[in-house]
């Protein structure tokens, strides 16, 4: 088993991870996980010695129970924002546009158990229409504005929440 790469200090959690954006026919595939009241894309950490597609691949299959395909790399994020914790987070994360292998998936709304390494996740798997973003809690922030605006390509954001300062 590889080890993820994430690092803890007395003052900031260091995250790399990776994310996947799944939309179809208008609608965002988003999940809640362990009931924490907001919504993200699926994804998780990069582990040491692996490409940021191989991770969100794998990071998809694990959380979605279903094969996918990289359509296109959309950009890395800097991000820096507070945790549900009240931990200080310094993030960085690539975002690929993703679609399932097999078409024929059906867009409703699932619930999945992961076993993370030991460590059972409950996620909520929610298609939500695009047009629709406003009425949820959708983390991180920038997402939301990146994506009612239909800008899905973005290159490199560094988003800083900590000193309200944001950079694009």
């Amino acid at each position: 088993m590889r080890e993820s790469i994430k690092i803890k200090t007395d003052d900031y959690n260091f995250k790399f991870r990776v994310s996947g954006l799944i939309i179809r026919n208008n609608k965002l595939l988003l999940v809640d996980m362990d009931d924490s009241g907001f919504l993200c894309l699926p994804g998780g950490y990069v582990e040491l010695g692996e490409t940021t597609e191989e991770a969100v691949k794998r990071e998809l299959v694990e959380e979605i129970g279903k094969d996918v395909i990289v359509k296109k790399y959309l950009g890395v994020v800097e991000n820096y924002f507070i945790n549900k914790f009240g931990r200080k987070m310094h993030e960085i994360s690539f975002y690929y546009l993703m679609d399932f292998k097999h078409l024929n998936i059906e867009e409703s709304n699932f619930t999945l158990i992961e076993n993370d390494k030991g460590h059972n996740i409950k996620l909520d798997f929610k298609w939500i229409n695009l047009d629709e973003l406003d009425k949820f809690d959708i983390r991180p922030n920038f997402l939301k504005e990146l994506l009612k605006n239909k800008k899905i390509e973005f290159n490199h954001f560094i988003f800083n929440e900590l000193n309200s300062k944001k950079n694009i």
